[in-house]
């Protein structure tokens, strides 16, 4: 793997803000590690700074901050600020935080906008509430920054690691060699490592810290590990696990699926799986234009984990 510190001479303050969550914990480990030469100064703020991942982040060097100290002292001297925080949960205090960014001199802010490309979703009037609170925080973060901010929109698709967990599933059953998804079984996601994440964020902080490279991000940048369908899913297990390629269920055409959460709607509002089946279905969460040369060109940086590296790593 190159080193950062190759592309630039960088020594910036990071913090991210829900550096223990599941995404953050990453994030923040990549910016502990990998990126260290870059990030000397890397803090990260927990609701509980006596948990494992507290402690093993504060082993590597983070600087752990509790979620309830005042902006100024989690903001003091940084340069890079990655939003981690659920989006309800920043929803709360987003405008009392844009203005703490701006106080702090804060260089490069990345809103919580972490998933699917929700500006290309396609529910007029009934849309999952997360994608709705989403593009709120964003737009809101954009305006409220007027520009003294570079503010980057990192989308990402699917978590790699989601596609597989039973309890995540959008109908993969790795243990049943079973699939289901609604037709065509050929409409792709995009997925992407939770690690690979962590690095892209890091290298768009390098990239945008710097006053020459920092005018090629643009303000929204869309990465993809890997785009696949339930077929390549099927067929990655098959092919890792060394069994016969197993069944797909069709859950058939995803329009009545898709009538139906418009007609409950607002109470479909929170029905992810379906929302997230339909979209796939409609080639809504696929991500094959994206940024992925500007992130890590020629896969020089480092190598995206696969479908297949996932599987791998969890038999």
């Amino acid at each position: 793997m190159l080193s950062p510190a190759s592309n630039a001479n960088t020594q910036a303050t990071a913090v991210i803000l829900g550096g223990t969550g599941e995404l953050g914990f990453h994030v923040s480990t990549i910016f502990l590690t990998e990126y260290r030469s870059a990030f000397p100064t890397v803090r990260i703020t927990t609701r509980d700074t006596a948990s494992s991942k507290a402690k093993e982040l504060a082993a590597k060097g983070a600087q752990v901050v509790s979620f309830g100290e005042s902006w100024d002292i989690v903001l003091s001297g940084a340069d890079v600020v990655v939003n981690v925080l659920p989006t309800p949960v920043v929803q709360g205090f987003n405008q009392e935080l844009v203005a703490a960014l701006l106080k702090n001199g804060v260089k490069v802010y990345f809103p919580p906008s972490f998933g699917g490309d929700y500006r290309v979703t396609d529910f007029p009037g009934f849309e999952l509430a997360e994608w709705s609170m989403k593009r709120a925080v964003e737009e809101e973060t954009r305006a409220l920054a007027e520009g003294k901010i570079k503010v980057i929109s990192l989308m990402n698709g699917g978590f790699l690691s989601w596609l597989l967990r039973p309890d995540r599933t959008i109908g993969v059953d790795v243990a049943n060699n079973t699939f289901t998804c609604f037709d065509p079984p050929s409409a792709r996601l995009a997925v992407t490592d939770l690690a690979d994440i962590g690095r892209a964020v890091a290298q768009l902080s390098v990239l945008g810290l710097d006053p020459k490279a920092g005018s090629t991000v643009p303000d929204v940048v869309r990465i993809a590990g890997q785009n696949v369908s339930m077929e390549d899913v099927r067929d990655a297990v098959a092919r890792v696990k060394g069994v016969a390629p197993g069944r797909i269920i069709s859950l058939g055409d995803p329009a009545p699926a898709k009538k139906a959460l418009r007609e409950d709607y607002p109470d479909s509002q929170h029905r992810l799986l379906d929302y997230l089946r339909v979209a796939i279905a409609e080639g809504q969460l696929e991500i094959s234009e994206n940024e992925n040369e500007l992130v890590n060109p020629g896969q020089t940086l480092w190598k995206w984990k696969t479908i297949d590296d996932e599987l791998r790593g969890i038999q």
